[in-house]
């Protein structure tokens, strides 16, 4: 019997031991995660479309965010959760062109990104997706319909919120998406194979997929050199509720904001937006239908502001006869 307490003792003091050495390796790998950059010069305004400029609270931390109404307030809205390594500046010439398409759009930087104070963090991103929900709703009171949208790492941290998000919205987009942050740390090389069982597993959209009852349209290229399409296969898979997935080939990783590939990539989420209805009838109450679209290049795409990111790469930015100035590099 004189054992007992020592064994509880040893078992408790191994559990404690195994918690902390889990967070210690998250806060490392949060460390070297998260590649912020600093605020850019570029607003719509400068592209030639009114926005609102604005700052909100998260927690103890004040995040920027850039909001361009459409011209009718009943038009659809959507708030856009950027990728790593941007700004609300690389979104400035989307906003223009949903401007051009009739829809709403909002835009925030995280906590520690662009010209928000506070530092990245999961437990933050998540805050500050609340709070930005929380600003989107009161920008968009007469909105008939709500979307948020992810792109890459955006995704996860939607994902992370997006069954808390009250009232619901109408529905969810993700794009360039992965299905396990703790793999994607594992092949990318911030976390050893051998030490990934220790690291918690804090976003892994494939398993919350499976929890999400809103209409999910999934966007990914088969030609992503930085994510694997077959994430996107594995997020299909695991919706439950109305879902589609949608496959290009020939898009970059970065085709949201990428001169020449953004034009094909927001086509078909502009028309489900615009209708409030998936494209495919096909695919069901539930069920999730695979389109696979061939895009070529074109030099008339909307204009937009490349991001350098893992693995780097140099592109150049151009603009559309027409539409505007194309914009100079984030913090010039």
């Amino acid at each position: 019997m004189n054992r007992l307490p020592r064994l509880l003792a040893t078992l408790l003091a191994l559990v404690l031991l195994g918690w902390f050495a889990r967070q210690y390796l998250l806060s490392a790998v949060e460390s070297e995660a998260f590649n912020t950059r600093p605020a850019g010069v570029v607003t719509p305004d400068l592209l030639g479309v009114r926005s609102q400029q604005f700052s909100f609270a998260s927690g103890d931390r004040a995040l920027r965010g850039s909001y361009v109404p459409a011209r009718e307030e009943s038009a659809p809205a959507v708030l856009i959760f950027h990728g790593d390594e941007e700004s609300i500046s690389d979104w400035a010439a989307v906003q223009r062109s949903l401007y051009m398409e009739g829809i709403s759009s909002c835009v925030f930087d995280y906590s520690g990104y662009g010209a928000s104070t506070g530092t990245p963090s999961v437990q933050n991103l998540h805050q500050d997706g609340l709070a930005a929900y929380e600003r989107f709703l009161r920008l968009t009171p007469r909105s008939g319909r709500r979307y948020v949208f992810g792109f890459s790492l955006g995704t996860a941290a939607l994902l992370d919120v997006v069954n808390d998000l009250q009232p619901p919205p109408d529905g969810v987009v993700l794009a360039g998406v992965f299905a396990s942050a703790r793999e994607m740390a594992v092949s990318t090389g911030l976390a050893s194979r051998w030490l990934a069982w220790l690291l918690p597993d804090v976003w892994n959209s494939e398993d919350r997929v499976g929890l999400l009852k809103t209409p999910l349209l999934i966007i990914h290229s088969r030609a992503d050199e930085v994510i694997p399409y077959q994430h996107a296969e594995r997020l299909d898979r695991a919706a439950t509720g109305p879902h589609r997935l949608i496959l290009f080939d020939g898009l970059t990783h970065d085709a949201p904001i990428t001169p020449g590939e953004a034009e094909f990539f927001w086509a078909p989420i502009v028309r489900y937006m615009r209708s409030g209805r998936m494209e495919s009838a096909d695919a069901g109450e539930t069920g999730g239908v695979a389109l696979k679209i061939s895009v070529g290049r074109t030099s008339n795409a909307m204009p937009a502001r490349a991001t350098d990111r893992h693995p780097r790469r140099a592109r150049t930015t151009s603009a559309r006869p027409g539409a505007g100035p194309a914009y100079p590099p984030v913090g010039a």
